[in-house]
Order: C-alpha cells, then structure tokens, then sequence
C-alpha cells in the first residue's frame, strides 16, 4: 500500500506521543509526586524530548520512509524502528555534551562483569 507524504509525516510526529505519555505519567507515579509544579515540570522535560526528536529524527526518518514506501515495505513497526535507529546517535552525543566527557572506560559497558 502506498501511502501520502502527509500521512507519513503524521505518523512520524505521532508515533513517540503513547511512549512519551506513558513514561510520563509512570514517572510521576514512581516518584510520588503529585504536585502541580511537580507535573508539570516532568511534562516540559518530555515535551522537550519531543521537540529534539521532531527537529534531529523527524526529517531523516522521513526521507528512509519515502524509500520504504516506494518499496511498499512501510508500516508502523519500519517507522519506529527507523526512527530509533536514526535517534540513537543523537540522543548519545546529547547526553554526552550534558557530562561533558566521554568515560574514559566506555568499552567495559559491553563487558560481562559478575
């Protein structure tokens, strides 16, 4: 089935939201805390991850979308998973520029340490 640009564009945007509402409100309920500043905070933090997500993935993800559709081989699951795969890296060098430092033994994180 070949779908719009439009349509891809949409799912695109609105595959994360379940996700995204979901670690929300599981957050909020971990951590106990049920004030309205303290919602509201936890909703402009994951509104932010939208936001990197719509402005570093959104466009690559689309473009690996238009190829898929031209293959008809695009569905949900290929979105996410291209959209995982493309963020990734992004979502890494995010966090390393927040350390501010590569750990200096980052290959023992794929070490087996019993």
């Amino acid at each position: 089935m070949k779908y719009s640009n439009e349509k891809i564009v949409k799912a695109l945007l609105l595959s994360p939201l379940p996700l995204l509402f979901f670690t929300a409100v599981l957050f909020i309920v971990m951590n106990q805390e049920y004030s309205l500043y303290s919602i509201l905070v936890v909703l402009v933090g994951h509104g932010l991850v939208y936001l990197a997500y719509c402005i570093l993935t959104v466009p690559f993800s689309f473009i690996f979308s238009i190829l898929l559709n031209r293959y008809n081989s695009l569905n949900l699951l290929t979105i996410c998973i291209a959209s995982i795969i493309i963020a990734t890296p992004f979502f890494i060098l995010f966090g390393w520029s927040h350390t501010g430092a590569i750990s200096k033994e980052w290959w023992k994180m794929y070490t087996d340490v019993c």
